[in-house]
């Protein structure tokens, strides 16, 4: 009989669908099952697309906007109807409802954990001092937590410092990309010159080198601060020399951020949107350098993927990216700090030599490959599986 994974997830986008899509279906190849537990909505709906063919995987909803109670009012129950191997919850507010859940029962339990803790990403709502003595009760009898990176290990030690004294492991598996396809995307749209229309269809002139911003618009990526930067090009006389274009976020602050953009005419006709896409690769493969002024992040998953292109990096030195960009030929301005992104994005458009990312494009394809991370997960669960 194959091992059955029960998978709480409160909301499956972003970094936490990429997790999940690049680890368990590597893990599922290993002869692992799945469960899936969200919210009912649009986001799950898009997920179990996302895994329809994963034969064996199925899935349990909680009901629509019910929030943490009612997940774990569901998770109790199913926990209750049906035997698991392993549970992996997938963030800490999905951990603390499943710590809790499964208190009496104790299946096993592995958390991941996909952000960082900071005054601007806290947990939610009144009582914080509360819920975080609750969730750091609860979830020191899972049996390991794992967090994305040593930034996000260091974090949350510091969050909820009980952690350190047990019973709970803590181990870090840094998270990961999966290198053959975007590499195998990226050769695809090579092969087709015809659809690498970017520039022309910007009708940007020859001399002008282009930035991508490719995060969602949302205060943790830092697009006001570049907004600052780009009217700092302006003034000084770097208008026509650089030109940014960003994805269509229509669940973001787009329209917040695009009225900043239009306030200032230079800045404005240095920023153009295109439709948000569902493989990057081919975005990357038409920009000259990627721009992540990111105020924090759990693992630049962003930063892998341009790195492992050949793609030349100015990344933000803010918890999560400054560790995914150390030892690298990136640039890392200080975070929250347009001046200082202003500065970066001077000295590449000054020389833009492409040479030091590419010459870095293999150690960067061996050492983000999720492939390490899917076999460190592969040792936990059939260490820790029922």
């Amino acid at each position: 009989m194959q091992p059955r994974v029960l998978v709480p997830v409160t909301n499956p986008l972003g970094g936490i669908r990429t997790y999940m899509l690049y680890n368990m279906k590597h893990l599922h190849g290993a002869g692992f099952r799945f469960t899936f537990l969200s919210e009912r909505g649009e986001l799950f709906e898009r997920f179990k697309k996302d895994v329809a063919d994963w034969d064996g995987t199925d899935f349990e909803e909680s009901p629509s906007g019910g929030g943490s109670l009612a997940m774990l009012r569901t998770v109790r129950a199913v926990l209750a109807q049906r035997q698991f191997s392993l549970i992996h919850s997938q963030g800490l507010a999905a951990g603390t409802v499943v710590s809790a859940a499964n208190y009496f029962r104790r299946v096993p339990h592995l958390m991941t954990l996909h952000d960082v803790i900071v005054p601007m990403n806290d947990i939610p709502g009144r009582f914080k001092w509360l819920k975080k003595k609750v969730a750091a009760f609860v979830t020191r009898r899972a049996n390991v937590i794992v967090p994305v990176s040593k930034d996000c290990e260091m974090n949350h030690r510091t969050i909820f410092p009980s952690w350190n004294r047990g019973p709970v492991r803590i181990q870090t598996i840094r998270n990961g990309i999966d290198v053959e396809k975007i590499v195998r995307s990226h050769e695809t749209a090579l092969a087709h010159p015809e659809t690498m229309t970017l520039r022309s269809d910007l009708k940007l002139n020859e001399g002008t080198l282009l930035g991508g911003f490719f995060g969602r618009f949302m205060p943790q990526k830092g697009f006001d601060y570049l907004v600052e930067a780009l009217a700092i090009l302006a003034r000084r006389g770097y208008e026509n020399r650089f030109h940014l274009v960003a994805t269509a976020d229509e669940n973001g602050f787009q329209r917040e951020y695009m009225d900043a953009v239009r306030k200032n005419p230079a800045v404005a006709s240095m920023v153009s949107l295109v439709p948000t896409v569902g493989d990057i690769a081919p975005l990357l493969t038409q920009v000259d350098v990627l721009v992540m002024p990111s105020l924090w992040e759990a693992c630049g998953l962003l930063a892998m993927e341009a790195m492992v292109l050949g793609v030349p990096v100015i990344g933000s030195d803010c918890l999560g990216l400054r560790e995914i960009l150390a030892g690298t030929p990136s640039s890392t301005p200080q975070h929250a700090n347009a001046s200082s992104l202003a500065e970066a994005l001077m000295a590449f458009i000054e020389n833009p030599s492409p040479e030091p990312a590419r010459q870095y494009q293999e150690t960067a394809r061996k050492n983000f490959d999720v492939q390490i991370a899917v076999d460190a997960l592969l040792e936990l669960y059939r260490e820790i599986a029922r």
